[in-house]
């Protein structure tokens, strides 16, 4: 082979791998675009596609919806609390509580000669205005969280105190009252071995008061919806129920009818387990659940 083909066949080459080399970058930069196109839909934030639905109602709803029995529009925060905790039930809580007191002061045989229990008959029993305080003091350490009940009386530190809880109360009144605080007559609930026992008979009745001024207060729209909610707490009863969905994932279950725009709850009901709540043969659970919620509603026609 002569200088002339061999150098004719070097530069051929040359020009094959030139040629090969932008294909190849061709390819390499359509690639890039197609990946950055599927980066771009993955970081895509998520919208709706579709607006929500409208309210609608059927032809023949023709109920008055919305707050009904309400005070006047320039009432004091105090008489809308009145609505659902009213005045004779905190005077129900003043006696039961007192009753409880006597109770179990009499029952001990001998009290420590420093226990607190001494300064519940030298200050004298609770009263409605005293209840009143007790649960404007609660509401208020939703509001301002502390550890423990005794922080809020802690004076020791000015950047964490505290002065209108103990304004209120002093420190171990409250947790006398916290104490002693009940609802109901002990010697009228049943025993665990009869029949007739119910694990919610201590606070049953707040319950039902709050059904009753729920429903006597506002009337609902056609659309509800029935939900679960899960009171959290690890206490020592056979109600507790184990949700891991849940943020508390231990507490008491709770069956809540509830208006499906507002979320406003209407009904509730305590879910005190299998074998006091069982579901009955032929039924499952939700279908019995949604009967049960809109017949104690009234609203099962």
């Amino acid at each position: 082979m002569d200088d002339s083909d061999e150098s004719f066949s070097e530069s051929d080459q040359s020009d094959l791998e030139a040629e090969y080399d932008s294909e190849e970058g061709e390819e390499g930069e359509e690639g890039g675009e197609e990946n950055d196109r599927n980066d771009e839909q993955v970081l895509q934030p998520w919208f709706r596609t579709f607006p929500p639905e409208e309210e609608r109602r059927q032809p023949d709803f023709q109920e008055t919806v919305g707050p009904q029995n309400m005070p006047n529009r320039n009432s004091k925060p105090i008489a809308y609390f009145y609505l659902l905790m009213t005045l004779n039930f905190l005077q129900h809580i003043v006696q039961e509580t007192n009753r409880y007191a006597r109770d179990f002061i009499a029952s001990r045989e001998r009290i420590r000669r420093f226990s607190r229990l001494h300064a519940w008959p030298k200050v004298g029993e609770t009263t409605l205005t005293e209840i009143k305080g007790f649960f404007a003091v609660i509401l208020n350490m939703g509001l301002v969280r502390k550890a423990t009940i005794a922080e809020y009386w802690n004076c020791k530190l000015p950047s964490q105190d505290t002065s209108w809880f103990r304004k209120m109360f002093s420190r171990n009144r409250f947790q006398l009252v916290f104490k002693f605080f009940h609802l109901t007559n002990n010697n009228n609930i049943p025993g665990r071995n009869d029949p007739n026992y119910s694990p919610t008979a201590k606070f049953q009745c707040l319950i039902d008061l709050f059904n009753r001024q729920s429903q006597f207060h506002y009337k609902p729209e056609q659309n509800l919806s029935i939900d679960e909610s899960l009171i959290g707490t690890r206490g020592r009863t056979c109600m507790l129920q184990y949700i891991p969905t849940k943020s508390s994932k231990f507490g008491v279950k709770v069956w809540m009818l509830v208006e499906a725009v507002t979320g406003y709850i209407i009904h509730a009901i305590i879910y005190r387990g299998k074998t006091d709540d069982p579901t009955p043969p032929g039924l499952t659970q939700g279908s019995y659940v949604v009967n049960n919620l809109l017949e104690r509603a009234g609203l099962l026609r």
